[in-house]
C-alpha cells in the first residue's frame, strides 16, 4: 500500500490555480491546485506550524444536483460572490481569480484500488441550524441524566494563594 504523505486533518493551504472544466464521466467540474504550507498552530489561530515539505495538491469537485449544495459551501468559504459559474473560468475575462488565497483544506484518507491516497476537502464553516432549547428541558435533562454527567466532571479545586515575598534589597517605598 502506498504512504500518504500528508496525514488526515487539517492543512493551511495557498491557492496556485483554479479550472472549471468536466470530470471523466461528463460532469462539471471545478479544480483548485494549491500548496500545503503546513498545519493550524493550536495555540495561535491566526498562525500555522510550517511544513518542510510544500507540496503541491488538487481539488475536484463535480457539480451535479447530489454535490452542488457542497459546492456552494466551498464557494462561500472561498469568498467567492459572483452570479455565474463562467466567473470561476480562468478562461473568461475579469474570472474570480483565488490564486494566492489562503485558506484551510482538510485531507482524508481514501482507498483506490488498494492503496491508501490522498482526498482533499475545503474546510468549510458551516452554521447549524438548530431550533435553541428551552431551559426547562436542559433542567429536565439535568434530572434524567446528571448523575451520568457527574461521572466525568472534573473537581474544581481551587488555587492556592501565592505568598507574599519580597526579594532581598528591594525598597517597598519605591512607588512602581
Amino acid at each position: 500500500m502506498a504512504k500518504m504523505h500528508y496525514q488526515p486533518g487539517r492543512y493551511v493551504c495557498q491557492i496556485t490555480g483554479q479550472a472549471m472544466g468536466e470530470s471523466s464521466n461528463g460532469n462539471p467540474q471545478f479544480v483548485l491546485r494549491f500548496k500545503v504550507l503546513g498545519r493550524p498552530d493550536p495555540n495561535d489561530a491566526n498562525s500555522y506550524l510550517t511544513d518542510p515539505n510544500q507540496y503541491e495538491r488538487t481539488f475536484y469537485r463535480s457539480i451535479t444536483e447530489k454535490t452542488i449544495d457542497y459546492f456552494m459551501d466551498d464557494l462561500k468559504a472561498l469568498g467567492f460572490h459572483g452570479s455565474s459559474f463562467k466567473d470561476l473560468d480562468p478562461n473568461t475575462p475579469g474570472f474570480h481569480d483565488f490564486n494566492g488565497k489562503e485558506i484551510e483544506m482538510y485531507c482524508n484518507e481514501n482507498i483506490y484500488k488498494g492503496e491508501a491516497r490522498e482526498s482533499w476537502a475545503i474546510v468549510t464553516s458551516v452554521e447549524l441550524n438548530v431550533k435553541p432549547i428551552e431551559a426547562g428541558k436542559l433542567r429536565q435533562l439535568d434530572n434524567l441524566f446528571g448523575k451520568q454527567l457527574k461521572t466525568i466532571s472534573k473537581p474544581q479545586s481551587s488555587p492556592r494563594p501565592m505568598p507574599a515575598v519580597t526579594p532581598a534589597g528591594v525598597d517597598d517605598d519605591v512607588p512602581f
